[in-house]
């Protein structure tokens, strides 16, 4: 396979899936910092001082993921700062910023003298990282302006252009906030999609990676079980627990309203690239665990049950 030139194309040749490569950190701070500045880390970039730098190791220490938005037109001198799981966002003058990151770790009571605001709108970060890797770029762009086009439309969503996500080699990458749910492989043809799904509180499968909170074997779980439902229903969130099994196997329940499936997933793995620089060198990629999904069963509670 020597003639592909991105990792993308490299994880989508060697057959490697989307299901279990949702895992993100629960804790975030997204701030808006000018693309035009941004550099291969996902949260240090061009025009920041000392000191804000020194405050984003800091509560990056302390437990917090940070990574960096931005859309256009940037109007103000403010920066806008959103706090996850909080829900919370806050347009910042330039010299709070240091301030405010060193407040973060001492919880969201502490933050009332930088005026909190409410999440009016859930967030969607599509990763157009191209200083990071060339997938970010090449696949990520034009699925950000599919979406800020279609939620312009729908005006139910905040659509942003994001740092990295995870995960290059499943360019095109989204994450929704709230939900907590994380995407990969998806073109701008999904964006109306994608986001009539996450209105209805579901899942889009076809791109879907997995639940944040839940591990890679949970999360094929997941997505091994609302695959075996009707996809495009709107069901609340699958409740996934793990039962006893034997040998490297994992069972697991998942509920789903009043569904419920029985799911074994088996361990594999895959040999990719996890970024395009990484397909400089001849020597071929480590080998990932990944896992397959079986149902077991499927059953309906009986109305006495419901």
């Amino acid at each position: 396979m020597s003639h592909l030139r991105f990792c993308t194309e490299y994880s989508i040749a060697v057959g490697e899936p989307l299901a279990g490569w949702g895992k993100h950190q629960a804790k975030n701070v997204l701030i808006r910092w000018p693309k035009g500045k941004w550099r291969h880390s996902l949260r240090i970039a061009g025009g920041m001082n000392a000191q804000v730098e020194a405050a984003i190791a800091r509560v990056v220490e302390a437990g917090w993921r940070v990574n960096l938005i931005d859309r256009k037109p940037h109007d103000g001198d403010s920066i806008r700062v959103f706090l996850m799981p909080e829900g919370l966002a806050f347009d910042l003058a330039p010299d709070d910023l240091a301030a405010f990151l060193d407040t973060v770790p001492r919880g969201a009571a502490s933050l009332a003298r930088f005026a909190p605001q409410p999440l009016d709108r859930p967030l969607v970060l599509c990763c157009t990282h191209g200083k990071h890797d060339r997938c970010c770029a090449k696949w990520g762009f034009a699925v950000y302006k599919a979406l800020a086009a279609e939620a312009a439309k729908r005006q139910d969503f905040d659509v942003w252009e994001c740092t990295h996500l995870g995960g290059c080699r499943l360019a095109a990458g989204v994450l929704t906030f709230p939900a907590m749910r994380k995407y990969g492989r998806l073109a701008p043809a999904d964006a109306p999609k994608l986001l009539a799904a996450e209105a209805e509180g579901r899942p889009y499968l076809p791109c879907y990676r997995g639940a944040c909170h839940l591990d890679p074997a949970a999360q094929v779980a997941e997505v091994t079980a609302l695959q075996a439902l009707s996809p495009t229903a709107p069901h609340p969130p699958a409740q996934v627990t793990e039962i006893p099994s034997s040998g490297r196997t994992r069972r697991f329940i998942v509920k789903v309203a009043d569904h419920l499936a029985e799911i074994a997933c088996h361990p594999g793995s895959v040999r990719s690239y996890g970024a395009c620089e990484d397909m400089r060198d001849a020597a071929p990629p480590d080998p990932a665990e990944i896992w397959h999904g079986d149902v077991l069963s499927l059953t309906r509670k009986p109305e006495t049950q419901r």
